[in-house]
């Protein structure tokens, strides 16, 4: 019997192991650096925008709400969350400046019944006013204008009270016909002044369980609001029904319209159309609205007037 022996040199064994150890070196360099580039493109991509985010973050802080926030190529998570801190500061930016207008308006509210109570107040002090006929008119000035202060404070107060979840909402039986008279009543020399057609429409008489004083504010302020932008000689309805365990109550214009823009605008507090006024009782109706548990819906198209709703349940 015979034996064959095959065997490799020992120094090319050592040569392929250099070679592969040359090419796992070349490989892991090759790793190294684009490792190297990755991480500095992840820092450029993902650090350096999360860091101009958190000197925007102290800008607004500040009160600069006018900071330029970063807003990153791409969908990724980090081009969301610039956009949603744009967002936010294009919101608390509003927000900044609907309470300049509110403390502008208040401002004005109150200054202009103070100087006419404190001009009547100090002719009858002085004795300028002697006809008796002039001195009661005086005193019904002073009046009205008082009454005009508090309804403004009762505004503030009421909505302070509702966002802040602490408005008692009394549950008693309200003829709604009757209330809507009472209503349609206090508007009715404001339509005759300005040659306004005022209608009304009342063909059900429902009951239902609620607050009623609440709901008379509610009506007011919806044509309080009819009233303000009806141009003279314009129309302003009022009317009521009752279907399907819910009363509404409608009240109608023919004022300029509300822009789909505007038509959630309105509703908020201190918001203005014309910077007019405190932007008060809109934001107040919705809110008594949704504690009675109901809501008002608004259809409107510019030019062609608009048509509120308040929808109550009966119960």
């Amino acid at each position: 019997l015979g034996a064959l022996v095959v065997g490799t040199p020992s120094s090319q064994l050592r040569s392929r192991w250099l070679v592969l150890l040359e090419r796992l070196a070349i490989a892991f360099g090759g790793g190294v650096l684009v490792a190297g580039l990755v991480g500095v493109y992840m820092t450029r991509r993902i650090a350096r925008p999360l860091m101009r985010l958190s000197s925007a973050a102290d800008e607004i802080a500040a009160g600069h709400y006018d900071v330029d926030v970063p807003q990153p190529r791409g969908h990724d998570e980090i081009a969301q969350l610039s956009a949603r801190f744009a967002d936010m500061a294009a919101k608390l930016s509003e927000a900044e400046q609907l309470s300049r207008n509110f403390l502008m308006s208040v401002s004005h509210e109150l200054r202009t019944p103070l100087t006419a109570i404190r001009g009547h107040v100090s002719a009858l002090r002085e004795g300028v006013i002697e006809d008796p006929d002039a001195y009661a008119s005086s005193l019904a000035v002073i009046e009205e204008e008082a009454m005009r202060l508090e309804r403004l404070v009762g505004d503030v107060l009421d909505l302070a009270k509702l966002n802040a979840h602490r408005f008692t909402v009394l549950e008693e039986e309200v003829d709604m016909r009757e209330l809507c008279e009472r209503a349609y009543a206090a508007f009715g020399e404001v339509a005759r002044q300005r040659a306004i057609d005022y209608r009304r429409d009342f063909e059900v008489s429902p009951v239902i369980v609620t607050d009623g004083d609440r709901v008379l504010q509610i009506i007011s302020n919806l044509l309080s609001n009819a009233f303000r932008w009806t141009p003279e000689g314009g129309r302003v309805s009022l009317a009521l029904d009752a279907e399907n365990g819910a009363v509404s109550v409608v009240v109608a214009d023919s004022g300029p319209g509300i822009s789909p823009e505007e038509r959630e605008r309105i509703f908020r507090p201190f918001w203005s159309r014309d910077g007019g006024g405190t932007g008060l009782g809109l934001a107040i109706a919705r809110e008594l609205a949704v504690a009675l548990g109901g809501r008002i819906d608004l259809r409107s198209e510019p030019g062609l007037g608009a048509r509120f709703e308040l929808i109550l349940p009966t119960r």
